[in-house]
């Protein structure tokens, strides 16, 4: 999908910048440069930049987001990235950007019902393992006979 890129100003300080479509390389220009123009003074700046949107997003779309982050702290703004999908929440998350991007810490992903069962089956069956050996350590041999 194309990249597009929404840019809102309030009057209060705030910049919104919708990103939709594929953050990839050919979107990165477009993308740093969008979060370069923002105001130089550090006057109550807020920078968002809204993923809802956005099905794709590769390495140098990670490496602008984060230059855009560096951008803003450096001048005095506050930055965040929101709404992030699925799928592209779990790259922010594997690349650990995630929690310096969005502020928040990632959520482990839900336990299946399968995994849960599968995990105490194994912890049942090796308790049962060990309670079936009795230790030797420390016993010495008796004689026959």
């Amino acid at each position: 999908m194309r990249f597009s890129l929404t840019r809102h100003h309030r009057d209060d300080g705030l910049v919104t910048l919708a990103l939709a479509g594929d953050v990839d390389m050919g979107a990165v220009d477009a993308l740093v440069s969008a979060l370069q123009d923002t105001p130089q003074t550090p006057d109550r700046i807020a920078v968002v930049v809204d993923l809802a949107r956005v099905t794709f997003l590769d390495c140098a779309g990670i490496g602008a987001l984060v230059v855009g982050r560096n951008t803003a702290v450096s001048r005095g703004h506050r930055y965040t990235v929101v709404n992030p999908q699925r799928q592209v929440r779990r790259v922010l998350e594997l690349t650990g950007v995630f929690t310096a991007l969005t502020g928040r810490h990632p959520q482990p992903a839900p336990e299946t019902a399968r995994a849960a069962r599968s995990r105490r089956s194994r912890r049942h069956r090796d308790d049962r393992r060990c309670a079936a050996k009795p230790s030797t350590a420390g016993v010495d041999a008796l004689p026959h006979g």
